[in-house]
């Protein structure tokens, strides 16, 4: 057996190739989180910006290739992770610490990373493939304005906006976590830089989670001007 095939079936291979791939993700969600902001500078400023990216295919399938290929390998090595503690220690979800030792985010990583991966489905459903021609491109006053409408009229709903941000929310924690155990898998611990670390990825999972809730917030603030 070769040393990488060996790498691949030990526990901190796999620790390793899950932490790698879950970085990639997290950089993938700050980067989307830029581009939905672009919300806020209204119709125009929205659409153009996702009709560039739109605009970057053929190469913008290789992109989503690779991206589905990281998110998938990441589910299938955390699920076999997950096996081997369930058959070694008849415990849930133990893999960096024990659980009386471990954060919330730490503990709520099954369900967080659960409803992400509901809400990863939900989310291409409901906006990457809806239909840009649909009745739902259209605006409350009647205006066509392609996925802007989308969005706009998806958040206009309470209930759809409530499950969006429950989402961002586990997506916060799961981030939290994620980020540090990163480090800690490639044996980043310090006394002194940890706690920093510790802060860092605590900051940035609040961030995401807040900076990706503003947006039905704001939809849902500003469609009340329809129904006046």
């Amino acid at each position: 057996m070769s040393d990488w095939v060996k790498y691949l079936h030990s526990s901190i291979g796999k620790k390793q190739i899950v932490a790698a791939t879950g970085l990639l993700l997290i950089v993938f969600v700050i980067a989307h989180l830029a581009g939905n902001l672009f919300l806020y500078a209204g119709p125009q400023a929205f659409n153009d910006y996702a009709q560039k990216i739109t605009g970057l295919r053929p190469a913008l399938y290789i992109f989503e290739i690779g991206l589905l290929f990281v998110f998938v390998i990441h589910l299938w090595i955390t699920a076999l992770l997950v096996m081997e503690n369930w058959r070694s220690r008849g415990q849930r979800y133990s893999i960096y610490r024990p659980s009386e030792e471990r954060s919330l985010a730490a503990r709520l990583m099954p369900y967080t990373g659960t409803i992400i991966f509901l809400f990863v489905i939900w989310h291409l459903v409901d906006f990457t493939f809806a239909d840009r021609t649909g009745p739902r491109t259209v605006m409350p006053d009647g205006q066509s304005l392609g996925l802007y409408a989308i969005v706009y009229n998806s958040f206009s709903n309470p209930w759809h906006s409530l499950g969006y941000i429950v989402a961002m929310v586990a997506l916060g924690f799961h981030l939290t976590h994620g980020l540090q155990s990163f480090f800690q898998t490639f044996g980043f611990h310090h006394p002194q830089y940890t706690p920093l670390i510790q802060k860092i990825s605590n900051a940035l999972g609040v961030l995401m989670a807040f900076g990706y809730s503003t947006i039905p917030v704001y939809v849902l603030m500003d469609s009340l001007k329809y129904r006046m």
